[in-house]
């Protein structure tokens, strides 16, 4: 009989230890329905850096061309100048100088899409094919020191055989940065 009541003592004290558990549970549940709350911190972060300023120093030229047939007329970034499709010939011409400043070594993603030129009648020439002399980089990191980069810019005009008006052309390209 001793062995009998021993296992219904463990049992017992089991039985009560369960239950002690399950009211401590529902306890707390029941203060978390009667307002009480649980908060927490975050964290806020936030880098302010001054802008990126962008001016040109010297335009893109591609000088005088004469024209006989379709081609195109290309100034590198170093301001060499070649020319595809006889007839053309140019003098005058330059690489564009583009100046960028701002905070010391920050790294700036530059971008020059197409452009156009235009004669006084709104006939446009393509400007395509930018380069710089940033090692075919989009990517160019701000001087340390001085938080400049000159960007020397180079492109290709496209002269097409409906191109035939002579005259000044003129236009503007677009440098894109994000940082």
């Amino acid at each position: 009989m001793s062995k009998v009541y021993l296992n219904t003592i463990v049992i017992v004290s089991l039985l009560t230890f369960t239950n002690f558990s399950v009211l401590a549970e529902d306890n707390v549940k029941t203060q978390q329905n009667y307002g009480h709350e649980l908060s927490t911190i975050g964290r806020v972060r936030a880098t302010i850096v001054a802008p990126v300023s962008a001016t040109t120093s010297n335009d893109l030229r591609f000088g005088m061309i004469v024209k006989n047939n379709a081609g195109d007329v290309t100034v590198d970034e170093e301001g060499n100048r070649t020319t595809t499709g006889p007839g053309l010939a140019t003098s005058g011409y330059s690489a564009g100088s583009i100046r960028l400043r701002g905070p010391r070594a920050q790294a700036v993603s530059v971008d020059i899409p197409e452009a156009h030129i235009y004669d006084n009648a709104d006939n446009t020439v393509n400007v395509h094919s930018f380069t710089t002399n940033q090692d075919n980089s989009k990517l160019i990191t701000l001087d340390a020191q001085n938080g400049k980069a000159d960007i020397d810019v180079g492109a290709s005009l496209n002269i097409s055989d409906t191109d035939t008006q002579g005259g000044a052309r003129m236009g503007v390209y677009r440098v894109q940065t994000s940082y």
